[in-house]
């Protein structure tokens, strides 16, 4: 949700240029709650030093991408399993 919530914080700053003024007044806190940042990446957002935008958002990215999970991947069996010789199975009829 975080970096959504940046891919939209960016988006927006391309359209609004409200967003770019309150990150040069240093009251960029406001814009960051009304996108749905939690408490503490607020904070964490709020005080990051950058001398413009484009390098607070790159910032950004870098402490949004360190806070989150990464997506659980599949774990697919081994394409081997099932192939080799089990002892258990070897004196039974097997089917295809």
């Amino acid at each position: 949700m975080s970096m959504q919530a940046l891919n939209h914080l960016v988006a927006r700053s391309i359209v609004d240029p409200s967003v770019v003024s309150a990150f040069a007044a240093g009251d960029i806190d406001p814009v960051l709650c009304d996108l749905g940042f939690s408490a503490q990446l607020r904070t964490s957002l709020a005080s990051l030093k950058a001398g413009s935008w484009a390098e607070f958002a790159v910032l950004a990215y870098r402490a949004v991408q360190a806070t989150e999970t990464p997506a659980v991947r599949f774990q697919l069996p081994s394409p081997l399993e099932g192939l080799r010789p089990s002892p258990d199975i070897a004196g039974r009829e097997q089917v295809a």
